[in-house]
């Protein structure tokens, strides 16, 4: 830590729209790693000393982590690092009494491990950062007993990283906590070195050509907005954060898990292909997404017409201006890495946000249909196409409609309009999650925590000896019970837990 602190340099790093936009949230992780060792000792297996060392080590690549939220006059944010008065990220190596077999055997459930991290997943932790308390990461190592693994829990706030910067970090702390264990006499000015950008002046280079016109989706949810979150918008942040838990789902929302093997995903693309237009290709991002649209926005209609009736429905259709009883399409977002897309010279090397979820409307009638190929294939086109114009064009859209509010807050018109039920589908399958090594081999499990927010999926890849992908969804309790009467589905899934 010492060396960390010698490093690190005081400044300012002003939050853009891309990060403010999702800030509500943080990004969290279990990783479990199983030591199969002939040996079993901690100085084996992922030494407390090295963990330690290294972690800090990584640090000096992102310095921003011990930096405090700071707001200005304007109301608007920025991570203050002032190395005289420095915001260090929790860091902690701890013993639980509960042995990897046993967490294994019952489904690696978290609450086993005898220490609450819920606090750090989400809506919890989001509504304190507009304070200066507020840690922008979290890092828990438990260690198992009988040396028979470690979990380690990562949670970093959203606001100052995506997906793809998050695993930066992690796979930074990995890979040298790995090169010190496997160079123990060698020293530390000898490490491997990487660039990394936090520059969020890469944002304002994506700007909006004069003959562009706004996409009508992206200007609805960027501008929409009533009564409460105009007043939201109104208030700096450090004030409305408390709130926030008012307006916001409970962070106990049911997860629930299932398996899809490789051979079910591949046979599920091809009969979905047959029906493609001429020219398109469908991702197995494109067709199970357009799948879960049809099956989940099914089980949500068939709960929303039981309660459409309901007096607090009714009271809050009054409130926030919606009418249980006007057909709406069905809205997907997805959240798609603009690095890729935009040929920018730093895009591979920045550590900041740069994904942003683009959203699709789908007619309720084609939702609610028949989940065959055909009707399938339909949604999947949809999706492609959105996909498809995911490019530096629509980054300079999403930079100048976004930046015009500002704003912190404006994160809360996002989550309460019109669509404040739409279905969320991200697919991590590209982060880089089974690659972390800390020098004793890759995780047996890598998982999100879910529990803050409803109506997501994410698509993980599983372990490269299990593959498929694991689907991990937060639901509502009678929405899940329907899920999974769903045939056309549940064809595909070998096995499934449902935490309800």
């Amino acid at each position: 830590m010492d060396k960390f602190i010698e490093s690190v340099q005081s400044h300012d790093i002003p939050l853009d729209a891309f990060d403010k936009f999702i800030s509500l949230i943080y990004v969290p992780f279990y990783y479990w790693f199983e030591n199969t060792l002939p040996v079993k000792s901690w100085d084996a297996f992922m030494p407390p000393n090295i963990l330690h060392s290294s972690f800090y080590q990584a640090l000096q690549d992102f310095p921003i982590l011990s930096g405090r939220f700071k707001v200005d006059s304007s109301s608007r944010g920025y991570v203050e690092v002032d190395r005289n008065n420095l915001n260090m990220p929790v860091y902690t190596d701890t013993d639980c009494d509960v042995e990897f077999k046993h967490l294994k055997d019952t489904g690696f459930k978290t609450s086993l491990l005898a220490e609450n991290f819920d606090d750090y997943c989400g809506i919890t932790a989001a509504s304190r950062f507009g304070t200066v308390s507020a840690k922008l990461g979290i890092f828990h190592v438990r260690r198992l007993k009988n040396y028979s693994g470690v979990v380690v829990f990562a949670s970093i706030s959203h606001a100052i990283v995506d997906g793809y910067a998050y695993s930066a970090f992690i796979n930074r702390w990995a890979e040298i906590s790995k090169w010190m264990h496997e160079n123990p006499t060698i020293n530390e000015s000898a490490l491997p070195t990487v660039t990394f950008d936090h520059d969020r002046s890469i944002h304002s280079e994506y700007r909006l050509d004069g003959t562009d016109e706004i996409d009508d989706l992206l200007l609805k949810t960027v501008t929409n907005g009533n009564v409460i979150t105009r007043f939201f918008s109104s208030q700096p942040i450090d004030k409305c954060n408390s709130l926030l838990k008012l307006l916001v789902p409970s962070a106990n929302i049911p997860c629930c898990r299932f398996h899809v093997p490789t051979s079910a995903i591949e046979s599920l693309r091809e009969s979905v292909q047959e029906y493609a237009p001429p020219g398109t290709r469908y991702s197995t991002n494109d067709v199970l997404a357009a799948l879960l649209t049809m099956v989940i926005g099914q089980a949500t209609h068939q709960t929303h017409i039981r309660k459409q009736n309901n007096l607090n429905s009714r009271i809050s259709c009054a409130i926030f201006g919606t009418d249980n009883d006007k057909p709406k399409d069905t809205l997907l977002s997805i959240p798609v890495n603009l690095r890729p897309r935009t040929n920018h010279p730093r895009a591979n090397i920045f550590v900041g946000n740069l994904t942003f979820a683009r959203n699709i409307a789908f007619p309720r009638a084609l939702v609610q249909a028949d989940a065959d190929p055909e009707n399938v294939s339909a949604i999947a086109t949809m999706i492609r196409n959105a996909m498809s114009s995911m490019d530096k064009r629509y980054a300079g859209q999403l930079n100048h409609m976004m930046n015009s509010k500002a704003d912190m807050c404006m994160r809360v018109a996002v989550g309460l309009n019109d669509y404040k039920n739409a279905l969320t589908v991200t697919n991590i399958g590209k982060l880089g999650l089974y690659e972390t090594d800390f020098g004793a081999g890759i995780p047996r499990l890598v998982r999100p925590t879910l529990r803050a927010l409803p109506n997501v999926v994410v698509l993980m890849p599983c372990h490269p000896d299990i593959g498929g992908y694991e689907l991990v969804i937060t639901l509502a309790n009678d929405v899940a019970n329907i899920v999974v009467q769903n045939k056309s589905f549940m064809s595909l899934v070998d096995s499934h837990n449902l935490d309800i």
